[in-house]
């Protein structure tokens, strides 16, 4: 293992993160679990499931350092895209997982698409508006989306609602690998706005 890794998994407090989406997993299939006696989660709670073990990723895209976040001399963008496309990893084997425990949140296909496309909005997130800010966006619309969860429809409210499309859906698809291919683009190439050096010491 590269030595730089620790160092990136700590200062980025991604135990706290993938600590708090396993927890959100964890509390949803207890949930479901206690309170009914079938284990197919419905779209919408799904949906809104994973929305919030993606959520805990965004903190983690910047460190304490802006400056450091726009220097030259580490190859961030391969690592800013890792840290993404592995998040969403992990969080798609949580949500698989928890099968085991009584709860099915939906096909694998399903899961990897809802997953891939909100992290790629996260990701979008920071490069547009900062780390902080990230989850902000796609967990608005996994909500409404979970209100409205209905497959169908024309196509524009299959885009508006991919997340709750079924498995196979064309539009689904495309619309969740446009956000992961933006997110991944916008985030391993910029960390959200510019701030001025006072702003950036009254965060830290």
């Amino acid at each position: 293992m590269t030595r730089w890794l620790p160092l990136y998994v700590r200062s980025r407090r991604l135990p706290a993160a993938l600590a708090g989406s396993a927890v959100a997993v964890a509390v949803m299939t207890a949930s479901w679990s206690a309170f009914s006696d079938r284990p197919e989660v419905p779209a919408g709670l799904a949906v809104l499931t994973t929305a919030m073990a993606v959520a805990p990723l965004g903190p983690t895209l910047a460190g304490t350092d802006p400056a450091l976040e726009r220097t030259a001399a580490w190859s961030w963008a391969p690592r800013r895209a890792g840290h993404l496309l592995a998040y969403g990893a992990v969080v798609v084997g949580l949500l698989a997982a928890a099968r085991m425990l009584g709860a099915d949140f939906g096909p694998l296909s399903v899961l990897a698409r809802n997953t891939a496309g909100l992290t790629g909005l996260v990701g979008l997130g920071a490069a547009l508006a900062g780390a902080r800010a990230a989850w902000q966006v796609p967990t608005a619309w996994a909500a409404l989306g979970a209100f409205l969860a209905a497959p169908g429809g024309p196509e524009w409210r299959q885009v508006a609602l991919w997340m709750a499309q079924e498995p196979g859906n064309r539009i689904a698809a495309v619309t969740a690998a446009t956000f992961l291919l933006g997110g991944v683009v916008a985030y391993a190439l910029r960390v959200g706005p510019q701030v001025a050096a006072a702003e950036a010491a009254l965060e830290q």
